[in-house]
């Protein structure tokens, strides 16, 4: 007999193998586990995992530089207009199915591209592949870096996030809190980490561990731990949990549930999701150039290196500060995101001054301010304001923009370098965007109380 997405089979059912009813504390607190390690486990599709193999794989290859980031741009561009996709089967079939399979996915595809070299030799003998020596090599990463980014940094990233986002509503300031910050830890020592198993065991062997242990360890551990949402485990949001009697809120209450269409047509989405992007396209081209961009400012390799700390650090506390805010009831979100687009502004204003080091300060707290809210924001206005009946399409379309805007970064600030002479002028653009989303950010209110005013 067939299944059906409302009636899963048995293995997929939310009291198998253990139900979630029974633990002795709220099952949501298991959930901010598995979601900080989803995201975590994305790190080998995002480019801070992928960044420490470009030079092993331009070298074993024999690809230049530049065709590299050609074949990383266009496979995340590939990507980015799979995800919403993505998201449609999030919204079908829950968290639970959609984080175990990406991740299995995830795992195949790092083992396939430990293998690349040998795809790019069978390739060389495809008549029309083989008309330029690199051709071959260019079009196996094209494929390869697709099906990366859409496996790691798009629905990895997309399901962990959402999954966390039906747990909770009271509370998910905080916790998304608290899993940003384990995400900071994590991914800013991933690179020595990475580095350390490649000198151990080389860049394919690096791979084959992590894709062996996404398919062996977590792949099980999310199919036992992951549900979809609290209902269906005979559960509520939030738990039981009541807290101080205070004011509610308006931006956390939901009145209705917007499909994809419905929260497409919001102004509030766009800016939000605008703002969203330009932080990863900035940050992203920011990391890709960085030895160029110290040499630009006239720094050490270690000194600009050095810089992540500190920020990582303002970053994590103003994370925690901004989620804590969202759970006030004067508090109107809108207001917070006018908040990250200065402090982003600031930062784009110190590189593009490029007075080092002394405005280095202007630098870490603009990006410290920004990445910080940037990791509190992201996961909570989407179900504040559209609600969770249809937050994995919406999700995929915020993700979409994400990755389409990381993989335009390092490319678009190439070519600014090359048509003004520095990328100093690439963050003075950023600046001046940031500003016009900070002024557009004052009338991105919630559509809820829209709703709620209607209702009245």
């Amino acid at each position: 007999m067939n299944t059906s997405p409302e009636e899963p089979a048995r293995c997929w059912q939310p009291d198998f193998p253990q139900r979630p009813q029974r633990w002795p504390f709220f099952y949501g607190w298991v959930i901010v586990v598995f979601s900080t390690l989803g995201i975590c486990a994305s790190m080998p599709g995002q480019t801070i995992g992928v960044s420490v193999f470009t030079a092993r794989l331009s070298e074993a290859l024999g690809l230049s530089a530049m065709q590299l980031s050609v074949a990383y741009m266009l496979g995340t561009l590939v990507s980015a207009f799979c995800i919403n996709a993505g998201g449609r089967f999030f919204d079908r079939f829950g968290a639970r199915r959609a984080i175990v399979y990406s991740v299995l996915a995830l795992g195949l595809v790092l083992l396939g591209l430990s293998f690349v070299e040998h795809f790019s030799r069978w390739l060389s003998h495809v008549p029309l592949l083989n008309a330029r020596p690199w051709l071959p090599a260019f079009m196996v990463l094209i494929i390869g870096f697709a099906l990366l980014r859409f496996t790691g940094q798009g629905m990895v990233t997309l399901s962990s996030r959402a999954m966390l986002g039906k747990w909770f509503n009271r509370r998910r300031g905080t916790v998304t809190a608290w899993s940003g910050a384990v995400v900071a830890f994590v991914f800013s020592g991933a690179p020595l980490a990475l580095e350390s198993l490649i000198q151990q065991f080389g860049w394919q062997g690096t791979w084959q561990l992590m894709g062996g242990f996404l398919i062996l360890v977590l792949g099980m551990l999310f199919w036992v731990f992951a549900r979809d949402n609290p209902e269906e485990c005979g559960l509520q949001m939030d738990g039981n949990f009541i807290g101080k009697v205070r004011k509610e809120n308006l931006d956390s209450v939901i009145y209705r549930d917007y499909t994809l269409p419905e929260a497409r047509r919001t102004f509030s989405f766009w800016i939000f999701t605008l703002m969203f992007g330009l932080n990863g396209l900035v940050i992203t081209a920011y990391t890709f150039h960085i030895i160029a961009i110290g040499r630009e400012l006239n720094v050490s390799v270690d000194y600009i290196l050095g810089l992540f700390v500190p920020t990582a650090v303002i970053s994590v506390v103003s994370g925690f500060t901004i989620a804590w805010l969202t759970d006030l009831s004067f508090v109107r979100i809108k207001y917070l995101l006018c908040l990250m687009a200065l402090s982003a502004m600031l930062g784009y204003i110190a590189l593009a001054l490029g007075r080092y080091p002394s405005g280095a300060w202007l630098h870490m707290l603009g990006f410290g301010i920004s990445g910080g809210c940037f990791g509190s924001l992201s996961g909570i206005v989407y179900p504040r304001f559209f609600g969770r009946a249809h937050l994995g399409e919406i999700s995929g379309l915020f993700m979409t923009v994400i990755m389409i805007a990381s993989a335009v970064g390092p490319f678009f600030f190439s070519v600014v370098e090359a048509v003004f002479g520095a990328y100093q002028a690439g963050f003075g653009l950023s600046a001046m965007v940031a500003a016009s989303i900070a002024l557009a950010s004052l009338w991105a209110d919630n559509p809820q109380r829209r709703l709620a005013a209607s209702a009245e």
